[in-house]
């Protein structure tokens, strides 16, 4: 046992100590900086790797593949001659393994170092990168970070390649703890048209950084967007509410994928990166006028993996008259169309269409149903991608397949809300008339729903068994001598078990022109939805129509009411 016994000899222990334990801490802080992993970001967002970068003779070796599919560049590999290869629109690239020469586009490149395998995968110097690719790349030795731009980055962005070195050096984007950062969204239904936003209405809120806020965006999308030039708001979080520059002020809160601004659930919605589609993509919206006439307007892009797209669209106006000038029926009155192809290219939030005839585009794109692509948002609409063949990938013998019955086109069908299962259908033509109104149920259908993603919060309440829908056509005739309003005619299915009426959504149901003078006819339609636990539970039900109100708003069935038998089967 040690004793020290003078206060001369006790300070000279403590000071060495004090010199060791700052030794080791000066130690281990340095192996810490030399251990700290390396990050790579492509267009600001993280790169995953198998093997972290290294830092090898002073040059930092990165691992090539997932940097290069990253950046949109497809690789190949020939294990005979061990030599790695890329393209991209006009673009290529060889390099063969333990040699410090390369290929980029034809010529020979020096490389600070040759690139190697280790644990399996092929490693290359940094520099290499912005070589073979044209892509800016930045190192920041205090974040022990490479960042990338690449080309296409840089145009959507609209800085120069000067600009884009001087942010790459900069580093990562540092993102503070307790604050939004990035863009999140929400969206609510428009089925009926009446809001001009399609089918769904999206608000945004893109936190550009710490201290302001886009909430509306150029023609070019989010990566167009430059608040010096674009209407931006600043904001502060003050405790639960978020103070904008507008003048307005919001609850606020923020969870791990998401922001509650004003009671409202905003989801954070990350970029696509560089990603090849596959596929054939609809969208289809329509907007209405109280005249009765109807914009429809269809968009479908049809992508391919090697970064081609077919675009084609259609665009037709129908209105309550015939050909023949008269009001009784609908047809198209104006209508043109366009197809287009070229080459296609999505980065960060950005998809940039590049037409054959030398014209481009750029728009707004992410997932909506992130990280799947089922449903894509590309400008300000929504497109969902066009299913198979629906056979199940087994063939029929010929002559053997089975007849498809048509769904009936409610807003269900044409707006691609739910998938239909027919379990039945009638066509019974049976006609009733009250107060001067003839009736004709001309057919209805009972199918099994499969709401799609986008739209299943909407449908809920309906029980664990799933959703049954009752579409019910039929013709409405003015035998009066005043005119009335078809479309207050109130639409119900009666049930026994229990003992409700169910009403029709309207909502649901294509629009149809609402004033039907005396001698007048339309064809109506009406959506029913129930529970499937009520629609096994019910053998027969009841098809009420009444009340009907005049232009008075008078009921012209006063307080009656017609029925219909609907069967589920025969």
């Amino acid at each position: 046992m040690l004793v020290i016994r003078d206060n001369k000899g006790i300070i000279s222990i403590v000071s060495f100590i004090m010199l060791v334990v700052s030794s080791l801490l000066v130690a281990q802080s340095a192996e810490g900086a030399q251990s700290k992993r390396i990050e790579v970001y492509t267009d600001k967002q993280l790169v995953k790797f198998t093997n972290d970068p290294i830092l090898k003779n002073g040059t930092t070796l990165v691992q090539l593949r997932p940097l290069f599919e990253s950046l949109g560049i497809e690789v190949l590999w020939d294990d005979k001659t061990k030599t790695v290869s890329g393209k991209k629109e006009g673009q290529t690239f060889s390099l063969t393994l333990n040699s410090k020469t390369a290929k980029v586009n034809g010529k020979s490149v020096t490389l600070a170092s040759p690139g190697v395998k280790v644990n399996g995968h092929t490693m290359v110097p940094l520099r290499f990168v912005g070589e073979a690719t044209g892509a800016v790349v930045g190192w920041n030795k205090a974040q022990q970070t490479i960042s990338i731009y690449s080309e296409a980055f840089i145009k959507l962005t609209g800085i120069s390649k000067a600009t884009a070195q001087k942010e790459v050096n900069k580093g990562a984007p540092i993102v503070i703890k307790g604050k939004p950062n990035g863009f999140y969204a929400k969206w609510e239904v428009d089925l009926i048209g009446l809001t001009y936003c399609g089918t769904l209405c999206w608000d945004y809120y893109y936190f550009v950084n710490d201290k302001q806020v886009a909430t509306e965006f150029p023609d070019g999308g989010i990566d167009a967007l430059d608040c010096s030039k674009h209407k931006c708001l600043t904001y502060e979080i003050k405790g639960n509410t978020i103070v904008l520059s507008n003048g307005k002020t919001y609850s606020y809160k923020l969870n791990a994928d998401s922001v509650e601004i004003n009671g409202e659930k905003y989801t954070k919605f990350l970029p696509s990166a560089t990603k090849r589609l596959e596929g054939k993509y609809e969208s289809t919206s329509y907007m209405s006028s109280q005249q009765g006439a109807t914009l429809t307007t269809s968009t479908t892009y049809t992508f391919k993996k090697d970064g081609t797209f077919h675009d084609s669209s259609f665009k037709g106006v129908t209105a309550d008259v015939t050909d023949q000038g008269d009001d009784s029926g609908v047809s198209v009155i104006g209508s043109s169309d366009s197809k287009k192809s070229g080459t296609y290219t999505i980065v960060n939030y950005s998809l940039l269409l590049k037409y054959s005839e030398g014209t481009s585009k750029q728009q707004l794109f992410f997932l909506p149903e992130q990280p799947d692509v089922n449903m894509l948002r590309i400008g300000g609409r929504d497109y969902l991608l066009e299913e198979a063949d629906g056979t199940n990938g087994k063939p029929s013998k010929p002559g053997t397949e089975p007849k498809e019955e048509k769904p009936y086109e409610d807003l269900l069908t044409t707006e691609k809300i739910a998938k239909k299962e027919i379990l039945f259908s009638h066509q019974p033509n049976d006609k009733k008339e009250l107060a001067g109104i003839e009736f004709t149920l001309e057919g209805y259908q009972w199918a099994k729903l499969t709401i799609e993603s986008a739209y299943q919060k909407l449908f809920t309440g309906y029980g664990d068994k799933g959703i049954i829908a009752l579409t019910v056509k039929y013709s409405v005739t003015n035998k009066s001598t005043e005119t009335i309003n078809v479309n207050s005619l109130n639409v119900s299915l009666e049930l026994n078990d229990p003992e409700v009426g169910i009403l029709a959504s309207n909502q649901l149901a294509p629009i149809v022109k609402d004033e039907l003078k005396p001698g007048e006819s339309v064809e109506k339609m009406s959506v029913i939805l129930l529970s499937a636990d009520y629609f096994e539970r019910n053998k027969d039900f009841e098809l009420g129509l009444g009340p009907l109100h005049n232009l008075d708003d008078k009921d012209v069935f006063e307080g009656k009411w017609l029925g219909f038998y609907i069967w589920k089967d025969l």
